[in-house]
């Protein structure tokens, strides 16, 4: 059931008074200066517990050769991400974005000023695009999965061959990437089976709406399990994104000196992303700094090292970010009220 295109909510981004302004320029700099703060705030209070001397003797004896490796994958990440985003539109069955909303709405998803998420900034462009408000929620909850789906199995190998092997990181980091992810695959894949989700039990009012929402982005991801191989542009976009991120990681962390297995760092790096920086306000500032510092101290990275990593990691996807965010939001405002102002049925 599709809403009419003029129909409202109130937590809406785009009431009357937002699609015809929008937040300013100078609106969207001070919500990515306040991320900035949050993360710096998180970087102080974990080098005080590490010791500042210490963070600071990691900074002094960088390898800045490693820096470049880490500017080649950041390059590659964001257009890879768009491939999987246009690749999982059209697997709902919808009309996708054309190249330059799709870019921009991917920058501006990943800019540090949104207080909702980058996924908040999809769900504005999508349901702008296709106006209908149920399917845009549908779209952005199957990306989400579609992230996770892509990262946690990598993580779950990696876990499984380190267990294997005797590996001396904590037990208790592996076993759940371990187990957790094979059966929430599995219930995953049998609760979104059409006969089967229409036996669940009812519920009434607004719940009802938010299950079968999350039933049908299941619902697609299940669709881009059957069908590798029609959909292989989405597992392969969002594959190369998070393979091209991780690199960013592991050059920053070979620039502070460190050396890291592959299975360690998938496993320290899914483990800070426990909630995806698009799906956590402002780019996940601080949550970020605080969760991947530490995942790289429980595979036995010195924290002092780990700290320095996660700083330089966060200069790629947070500071690096701002500018082109703010722009390509701004952007896509404008794009957004064009195609508001279009006749119901007339072609984005």
């Amino acid at each position: 059931m599709s809403p009419d295109h003029k129909t409202q909510t109130p937590s809406s981004a785009f009431d009357n008074a937002e699609v015809e302004e929008g937040p300013s320029g100078m609106q969207l700099a001070a919500a990515s200066m306040l991320a900035i703060a949050i993360s710096a705030t998180a970087v102080l209070a974990i080098a005080l517990v590490t010791g500042p001397d210490q963070v600071e003797r990691v900074f002094g004896h960088l390898h800045p050769g490693w820096i470049g490796i880490c500017v080649a994958a950041s390059l590659l990440a964001y257009p890879a991400y768009m491939v999987g985003y246009l690749a999982l539109i059209s697997a709902t069955g919808r009309r996708p974005a054309t190249l330059r909303p799709a870019w921009r709405t991917v920058l501006a998803g990943f800019g540090p000023f949104s207080i909702g998420g980058g996924f908040r900034v999809d769900l504005e462009a999508l349901r702008a695009l296709d106006k209908d408000e149920h399917v845009a929620r549908v779209q952005v909850l199957a990306l989400g999965a579609l992230e996770w789906a892509a990262l946690a199995p990598l993580a779950c190998v990696a876990s499984i061959g380190l267990l294997a092997q005797g590996s001396d990181v904590t037990p208790s980091l592996l076993w759940p990437w371990a187990t957790a992810v094979p059966v929430g695959f599995g219930l995953a894949i049998w609760v979104s089976e059409p006969r089967r989700a229409l036996r669940l039990p009812r519920i009434r009012g607004r719940r009802r709406h938010s299950l079968l929402r999350v039933l049908e982005a299941l619902g697609v991801l299940r669709t881009l399990i059957r069908r590798p191989r029609k959909h292989a542009r989405a597992w392969l976009g969002i594959g190369l994104y998070w393979a091209a991120d991780i690199t960013v990681l592991y050059g920053a962390l070979r620039a502070c000196g460190v050396k890291l297995g592959v299975a360690e760092l998938t496993i320290a790096y899914a483990t800070g992303y426990m909630a995806t920086r698009r799906s956590l306000p402002l780019g996940g500032a601080g949550v970020t700094e605080a969760l991947m510092t530490y995942a790289l101290y429980w595979v036995h990275v010195p924290l002092a090292s780990a700290l320095a990593a996660v700083v330089i990691y966060r200069g790629f996807n947070l500071l690096a970010l701002v500018a082109p965010g703010v722009i390509s939001y701004r952007g896509l405002l404008n794009l957004i009220r064009e195609w508001e102002d279009r006749q119901p049925g007339t072609p984005a």
